[in-house]
Parts: C-alpha cells; sequence; structure tokens
C-alpha cells in the first residue's frame, strides 16, 4: 500500500498548527524543570562497599536520616555514588560569606584611597578638593565596614542551628572574616561527620570519598551552560546563512532546533526529569540531531531539482523518519534498561532525547518542512 504524500494536500501550511502549538505547551511546563545537585550544588559521596541494596530503597533511606537530602544513587566501581543536595543553611552562609569578601575588597580599596588622600593633605591642608575626597573616601570605609559586618551577622544567623551562641570577633575587618571563615569550616566539618555517620547506619562500606559543590559555583556553570547553547545557535544561525545565502531557510534551520529544544525541556518539566549535567548532555546531542535532520530537508527541498518540491520533500520525509525511528528504538532500550538498572545519569540522557526526537519529528516534518516546501512554491510563482 502507498503511503499518501501529505505534502500534496492543499491545506499542507495548516501543518504548521502541530509545533506551534507543542512550543506553546513546553513553554508551560519549562518553569516547573528542577535542577539536580549537579546545577543546584550538593555533595557527592562514593561509598566502598559490598552492599547489594536495592538502589531505590537505599534512596529512600538517605531521604528519611538526611532531611532534605533529595537524594541520587548510582553504581560505582566497587561501590556506590550518593549524590544529596546542599544544607540549606550552609549554602546561605556560603553566600554571606562571599559577600563579606567582596564588602572587604572594597573596604580595603576605599582605606588605601583615605589613606593616600589624607597624606596629600599634610602637605596640602587648604585644598578642599582633596578634603570633599577624603571625606567620601571615608564615608565608604564606614559603608563596607558596616556592609561587611551585616555579612557576616547574616552567616553566623544562618549557622546558629549548628552553632548556637557561636559570636563572631569584632576587633577587626580581617578577624571578622577569619571568624566567618572559621564558622564555615567548622560547619562543613560537622556536617560531612553527620552525613558520613547517617549513611553508616544504612549501609556498611569500607572508604569513602566526599566532594562538595557549592551552590555558586552551580549557578556560574548553569550561566556558562547557557551561554553556550546560544552562542552555538548563533554560531550554526550564521554558517547555515552562509550555505543558502538566505535568511528564511536559514530562519527555519535554527527555529527548528530552537524547537527540538523548547520541547524537550517542556518534556523535563511535565515528567519530572531534572536538569543536570547529563539532562544538558543530552540536550546539546538534541541540538547537533536536529540541525542534522533540517538541513537535510532543506538541502534536498532547495537545492536538488528531480521530480517536484512536493515529492522532494516527502522522500526526504521517508529518509528521516527512518533515521529517527532507529534513534528512538535505540534511545528506548537505554531508557528502560537505565530504569530497571537505575542508573539516573542514563535515564536522564535517553529521557531527554526521546522527549527531543519526538519534537524533532513535529517541528521538523510538519513544521520546518512545510515552511521550506512554501518558500520554494512562492519563488517559483514569482519566477
Amino acid at each position: 500500500m502507498q503511503v499518501p504524500n501529505i505534502y500534496e494536500s492543499r491545506h499542507y501550511k495548516l501543518y504548521v498548527i502541530i509545533p506551534i502549538a507543542m512550543l506553546l505547551i513546553s513553554l508551560y511546563f519549562i518553569p516547573k524543570i528542577q535542577l539536580d545537585s549537579s546545577l543546584r550544588g550538593g555533595i557527592t559521596i562514593t561509598l566502598q562497599s559490598n552492599s547489594s541494596m536495592d538502589q531505590r530503597q537505599l534512596v529512600s533511606l538517605v531521604d528519611s536520616a538526611i532531611p532534605g537530602a533529595e537524594a541520587t544513587v548510582a553504581r560505582a566501581p566497587g561501590g556506590v555514588s550518593v549524590t544529596i543536595a546542599s544544607n540549606a543553611s550552609i549554602s546561605n552562609a556560603e553566600a554571606y560569606l562571599l559577600g563579606a569578601y567582596s564588602y572587604y575588597g572594597n573596604y580595603t580599596q576605599a582605606r588605601y584611597v583615605a589613606t593616600s588622600l589624607s597624606s596629600l593633605l599634610t602637605s596640602q591642608p587648604n585644598n578642599a578638593t582633596l578634603q570633599a575626597d577624603l571625606a567620601s573616601a571615608n564615608a565608604n570605609v564606614s559603608t563596607y565596614l558596616s556592609r561587611l559586618n551585616s555579612s557576616i551577622k547574616g552567616e553566623f544567623s544562618s549557622l546558629s542551628a549548628m552553632l548556637p551562641n557561636s559570636t563572631y570577633n569584632t576587633t577587626s575587618p580581617e578577624a571578622m572574616l577569619n571568624s566567618g571563615k572559621s564558622a564555615l569550616s567548622r560547619v562543613n566539618s560537622m556536617y560531612e561527620d553527620r552525613v558520613i555517620s547517617a549513611l553508616h547506619s544504612i549501609v556498611p562500606f569500607t572508604t569513602y570519598s566526599y566532594q562538595t559543590v557549592t551552590a555558586t559555583l552551580s549557578n556560574y556553570f548553569l550561566g556558562q551552560v547557557f551561554d553556550i547553547i546560544i552562542m552555538s545557535f548563533i554560531v550554526v544561525g550564521i554558517i547555515v546563512l552562509f550555505v543558502f545565502r538566505n535568511f528564511i531557510p536559514s530562519l527555519t534551520v535554527v527555529f527548528g532546533a530552537a524547537n527540538d529544544l523548547i520541547i524537550a525541556l517542556g518534556a523535563m518539566g511535565f515528567f519530572g526529569i531534572p536538569l543536570g549535567v547529563a539532562s544538558i548532555g543530552g540536550l546539546l546531542m538534541l541540538v547537533g540531531y536536529s540541525i542534522d535532520t533540517d538541513i537535510l530537508s532543506a538541502m534536498k527541498v532547495l537545492k536538488r531539482h528531480e521530480g517536484t518540491p512536493e515529492e522532494r520533500a516527502f522522500s526526504t520525509l521517508k529518509t528521516g523518519m527512518t533515521m529517527t525511528t532507529t534513534a528512538l528504538i535505540v534511545f528506548s532500550i537505554l531508557f528502560i534498561v537505565s530504569y530497571v538498572s537505575f542508573i539516573p545519569t542514563y535515564f536522564e540522557i535517553s529521557g531527554v532525547v526521546l522527549a527531543g526526537l519526538v519534537g524533532d519529528i513535529l517541528a521538523t516534518w510538519f513544521g520546518n518542512v512545510v515552511l521550506v516546501l512554501w518558500y520554494k512554491k512562492r519563488k517559483e510563482r514569482t519566477r
């Protein structure tokens, strides 16, 4: 039985409603995406253990033993790797201490300026400009010292549950900063002991490694990832524009890749797949695959001459669907295996790619190809 060519329909332009609808639905679910500990900040403990405890059971036990852990567990060589979310109080304290370091830098600079101006005034005591500048510098010294004190106070307030009745040294800015640094170091050590003790009560292990990713570093990494994705779209747009020498085909290629990305992100928000290093890897794979299929379809419709544009578009659809179906089967197997074996990294990657591949089918063959075909037929009519 011959499959009818969907692009020979009189109303083929209406197909674009499908990817646009999916795009709008996805935009609604994107704000519901949760960050995992690799981007939100957290702690990874690798345990050397011979325990055969079920991973899902281990996740439940860790969440019960450590409040707010939001644990994930993965197999590691010789044992298991447990990742838990950052402690909220410690994260807040880290942010306050980071602010204190910034204010201390501003304070020392303002004090240097004030000292320099004061020295100049000894030789020019009646210089009104120097007097005004000195007054401004002294005001800055007082302002930054006050902000430094407030930041250290905020840090100790955040740590009050772990360090009750603790105070900080106010004899000098350096003493305040050292007090804050020492307090955070003590709390981190205490929290590590608490986490390791809780894990020891759940699963027996011989040795362990303990690594911390701060929320500040995670936020920086997340910002860098988004910058890279944006830059990749800009570079792709420039390259595609150079290849086709026309704005419309270039726009459809970039639109298709962006649409796939947005649909995948919407699926993550809908199904509760967290955004982390693993899922970002899946998203980047998806962008590359999408651009490949979009350029393939645009090249065949615009650059080839055998048959009609509708026939070329449909031929590309059959080729592209074969590629996508193969990828869907492979990643479906990976998804099922990772779910059964409880491998979070592969589960995130395969889940993201599967959602994106479905989005690629809708965006490419009901969106991009339709727009390119419309552009080609319109261009032929104007000749």
